[in-house]
């Protein structure tokens, strides 16, 4: 690596940083405050302080400017992150574009799926995001005990991580730890400018590691304890707020991959009735064997909410008006056809009135997505309700209009 051009007032500076030990990359925030830029300088050098007292040795270190200043950056972005989505495409995405690196990729240990629950999204960071139900391919990737490691084309271990970039000369490959635990593992691609680096530079990546697992856990334990306040009591399906928050994220995602999507709303016919003549408890036993019945038609990408008493709503990603409307008409015959034992003697029906609207990006671009979600969501209950009008049981469909959006 490159001397320091700005090196020149080491000596001035000897002796300045009272205390103990080697200097961390706080103690040389100044120097970068202090106007040394990126393009006049490579390095900066670091006088590091002798690590017990009786032993007088000083030695000057060379630290990559480029790695602190990227670092620092990191830290104040890690800690501000407020969601699992939100980090990981800062991990993936912003952080190593940020650093000018070619790729990046996590690996994240997940054996009850919980991560998998508060990321629907993952499918948008493809092969860079894996989630592993075992933990054994993660301390794989470290020979001894797991700790941060530069590593060369001449690693092995090259051919296993961040396949899909192919001018990396060299990664850097980040233990992401809880206590004792290894549950994760960040790499970082390394351009051949990059592979000059040193122990003082591991020792930061070391640091953003840890800073990587602090927020992972802090941001998974948030979002657990967010779910909760996401469910209808009574249904254990997602209520109204969670829907809400679906249907924008789904909303961002057709638009980026310009796949169309439909909304249903569901009105349980007759619910009222059996809430008059059986009362309360067998109104939500009804209410929670037809959404487990619905959640039976639905694939895995769909979302379904219980948004009021008698209305649920169904959000269909990546489906058009045609398949929406078959997968409707599924629904409601099923409904139709599904005899409800109370477990008292008693055999409960009711049926569906479901209003449907689809939005095709590629036919109505819009530019506010709230904007959007509130259409649909009103065309969809205006469809629901003509299907009441009409006596229930029934599809009725509304479509978007230009001028709406």
């Amino acid at each position: 690596m490159s001397k320091n051009a700005a090196g020149k007032g080491k000596d001035k500076d000897k002796g300045k940083s009272g205390g103990k030990g080697a200097e961390t990359a706080a103690d040389v925030s100044a120097a970068l405050s202090a106007g040394v830029r990126e393009a006049e300088v490579t390095n900066i050098e670091m006088t590091v302080l002798p690590a017990h007292a009786d032993d007088s040795s000083e030695r000057v270190q060379l630290l990559h400017v480029h790695v602190l200043r990227q670092l620092r950056q990191a830290q104040r972005n890690l800690l501000a992150v407020k969601s699992l989505s939100s980090l990981v495409k800062y991990l993936l995405e912003d952080f190593p574009q940020g650093f000018a690196s070619p790729q990046a990729e996590l690996r994240l240990h997940d054996p009850e799926e919980q991560i998998a629950r508060l990321l629907p999204i993952r499918k948008m960071f493809g092969s860079s995001l894996a989630l592993k139900s075992d933990n054994y391919a993660l301390y794989q990737l470290y020979p001894d005990v797991p700790d941060t490691a530069l590593i060369d084309l001449d690693d092995r271990r090259m051919f296993s991580i961040l396949s899909g970039s192919t001018s990396a000369a060299g990664a850097v490959m980040m233990p992401l730890f809880d206590g004792d635990r290894l549950v994760g593992s960040y790499h970082l691609a390394l351009t051949e400018k990059m592979t000059a680096y040193g122990e003082q530079e591991r020792e930061l990546f070391a640091m953003l590691g840890q800073l990587v697992a602090a927020a992972l856990l802090r941001v998974v334990e948030f979002q657990r304890v967010d779910q909760l306040t996401l469910l209808n009591p009574v249904t254990e399906v997602g209520n109204l707020r969670a829907f809400r928050r679906d249907m924008l994220r789904e909303i961002y995602w057709a638009r980026r991959v310009n796949h169309p999507m439909t909304l249903l709303y569901i009105s349980l016919d007759e619910l009222a009735d059996i809430c008059k003549n059986y009362g309360e408890v067998a109104c939500h036993f009804v209410q929670r064997r037809v959404s487990q019945r619905l959640c039976s038609e639905l694939r895995a990408t769909d979302y379904i909410a219980h948004i009021s008493a008698t209305h649920f709503a169904v959000l269909l990603p990546a489906c058009n008006e045609p398949h929406a409307h078959d997968i409707g008409e599924r629904m409601r015959q099923d409904i139709d056809e599904f005899a409800i034992d109370d477990g008292r003697g008693a055999v409960l029906h009711v049926a569906l009135s479901i209003g449907l609207v689809c939005w095709e990006p590629s036919r109505h671009p819009v530019e506010s997505s709230e904007r959007l979600a509130t259409q649909m969501e009103s065309e969809a209950e205006g469809a629901m309700q003509k299907a009441e009008r009409a006596g229930g049981n029934r599809i009725s469909v509304a479509r978007l209009g230009l001028l709406m959006l």
